[in-house]
Protein backbone atom coordinates (compact mmCIF):
# COMPACT_ATOMS: atom_id res chain seq x y z
CA UNK A 1 0.00 0.00 0.00
CA UNK A 2 1.38 3.11 -0.79
CA UNK A 3 0.53 6.51 1.16
CA UNK A 4 1.17 10.00 1.16
CA UNK A 5 3.98 10.71 2.92
CA UNK A 6 3.85 14.20 6.03
CA UNK A 7 4.12 17.70 4.60
CA UNK A 8 6.77 19.76 7.16
CA UNK A 9 5.78 22.78 4.57
CA UNK A 10 2.17 24.39 5.37
CA UNK A 11 2.71 26.93 2.62
CA UNK A 12 2.63 23.82 -0.04
CA UNK A 13 -0.74 22.44 0.97
CA UNK A 14 -3.00 24.86 -1.93
CA UNK A 15 -0.54 23.34 -4.55
CA UNK A 16 -2.30 19.85 -5.06
CA UNK A 17 0.90 17.63 -4.49
CA UNK A 18 2.19 15.54 -1.55
CA UNK A 19 5.37 16.33 -0.26
CA UNK A 20 6.69 12.72 -0.47
CA UNK A 21 4.75 9.00 -1.20
CA UNK A 22 5.97 6.27 1.38
CA UNK A 23 5.59 2.85 -0.44
CA UNK A 24 4.29 -0.62 1.43
CA UNK A 25 8.75 -1.61 0.95
CA UNK A 26 9.23 1.71 2.99
CA UNK A 27 10.68 3.38 -0.12
CA UNK A 28 10.06 7.36 -0.06
CA UNK A 29 9.69 9.41 -3.06
CA UNK A 30 9.70 12.90 -2.76
CA UNK A 31 8.01 15.78 -4.72
CA UNK A 32 10.59 18.14 -6.00
CA UNK A 33 12.40 20.14 -3.68
CA UNK A 34 13.59 24.04 -4.46
CA UNK A 35 15.06 26.93 -2.36
CA UNK A 36 12.37 27.94 -0.76
CA UNK A 37 12.15 29.25 2.76
CA UNK A 38 9.74 28.62 5.62
CA UNK A 39 7.01 31.22 4.35
CA UNK A 40 7.32 29.73 0.99
CA UNK A 41 9.39 32.12 -1.38
CA UNK A 42 12.38 31.58 -3.27
CA UNK A 43 15.74 32.55 -1.38
CA UNK A 44 18.18 34.51 -2.54
CA UNK A 45 17.17 34.75 -6.00
CA UNK A 46 20.11 35.33 -7.63
CA UNK A 47 21.98 33.03 -5.92
CA UNK A 48 22.19 29.51 -6.89
CA UNK A 49 24.27 27.72 -4.11
CA UNK A 50 21.72 29.53 -1.53
CA UNK A 51 19.14 27.73 -3.58
CA UNK A 52 20.60 24.37 -3.58
CA UNK A 53 22.01 24.25 0.11
CA UNK A 54 17.73 25.33 0.89
CA UNK A 55 16.74 23.04 -1.05
CA UNK A 56 19.28 20.07 -0.36
CA UNK A 57 17.41 20.80 3.36
CA UNK A 58 13.89 20.93 2.22
CA UNK A 59 14.39 17.63 0.92
CA UNK A 60 16.02 16.20 3.78
CA UNK A 61 13.09 17.64 6.21
CA UNK A 62 10.77 15.52 4.24
CA UNK A 63 12.54 12.40 4.24
CA UNK A 64 13.03 12.60 7.87
CA UNK A 65 9.77 13.25 7.97
CA UNK A 66 9.18 9.73 7.25
CA UNK A 67 11.95 8.07 9.09
CA UNK A 68 14.61 8.72 5.61
CA UNK A 69 17.56 11.09 5.41
CA UNK A 70 20.02 11.85 2.70
CA UNK A 71 22.13 9.20 3.45
CA UNK A 72 19.23 6.65 2.16
CA UNK A 73 18.89 8.34 -0.98
CA UNK A 74 19.39 5.38 -3.58
CA UNK A 75 18.34 7.74 -6.69
CA UNK A 76 18.21 11.32 -7.10
CA UNK A 77 16.59 13.93 -10.04
CA UNK A 78 18.25 17.43 -10.17
CA UNK A 79 16.80 20.17 -12.28
CA UNK A 80 19.23 23.75 -12.79
CA UNK A 81 17.74 26.16 -14.49
CA UNK A 82 21.02 27.50 -15.66
CA UNK A 83 24.26 24.84 -16.69
CA UNK A 84 26.68 27.24 -15.64
CA UNK A 85 25.25 26.53 -11.59
CA UNK A 86 26.28 22.73 -11.95
CA UNK A 87 29.48 23.79 -10.40
CA UNK A 88 27.95 24.58 -7.37
CA UNK A 89 26.00 21.60 -7.39
CA UNK A 90 28.54 19.61 -7.02
CA UNK A 91 30.33 21.49 -4.63
CA UNK A 92 26.99 21.39 -2.51
CA UNK A 93 26.64 17.88 -2.70
CA UNK A 94 30.25 17.12 -2.03
CA UNK A 95 29.48 18.46 1.00
CA UNK A 96 26.82 16.61 1.55
CA UNK A 97 27.67 13.17 0.50
CA UNK A 98 30.45 10.31 0.58
CA UNK A 99 30.92 7.15 -1.07
CA UNK A 100 29.29 5.24 -2.07
CA UNK A 101 26.76 7.80 -4.32
CA UNK A 102 23.48 8.11 -4.63
CA UNK A 103 22.21 7.14 -8.61
CA UNK A 104 22.24 10.78 -9.87
CA UNK A 105 20.90 12.89 -13.10
CA UNK A 106 20.94 16.51 -13.78
CA UNK A 107 18.95 18.48 -16.24
CA UNK A 108 19.47 21.71 -17.36
CA UNK A 109 15.79 22.69 -17.61
CA UNK A 110 15.59 26.32 -18.24
CA UNK A 111 12.94 28.17 -16.78
CA UNK A 112 10.71 27.13 -13.77
CA UNK A 113 7.28 27.18 -12.15
CA UNK A 114 8.36 29.96 -10.35
CA UNK A 115 10.37 33.04 -11.02
CA UNK A 116 13.38 33.31 -10.07
CA UNK A 117 13.60 29.43 -8.94
CA UNK A 118 17.16 28.22 -9.83
CA UNK A 119 17.22 24.42 -8.81
CA UNK A 120 14.42 22.24 -7.99
CA UNK A 121 15.47 18.31 -6.60
CA UNK A 122 13.70 15.25 -6.05
CA UNK A 123 14.78 11.75 -4.48
CA UNK A 124 13.73 7.79 -4.00
CA UNK A 125 15.30 7.02 -0.40
CA UNK A 126 14.89 3.78 1.45
CA UNK A 127 13.33 4.19 4.82
CA UNK A 128 16.32 2.83 7.99
CA UNK A 129 18.93 1.53 5.01
CA UNK A 130 21.90 3.98 4.49
CA UNK A 131 23.78 3.81 1.41
CA UNK A 132 26.65 1.17 2.01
Amino acid sequence: MNRAGRNPFPFAAEYQYSQSVVTEGELVFSAGQGGFGEDGAVVDRDDAEAQIRQAFANLAAVLEAEGASLRTIVKMTVYLARASDYDAFKRVRGELFGPPYPASTAIVAGGFLFDGMLVEMEAVARVGEERA
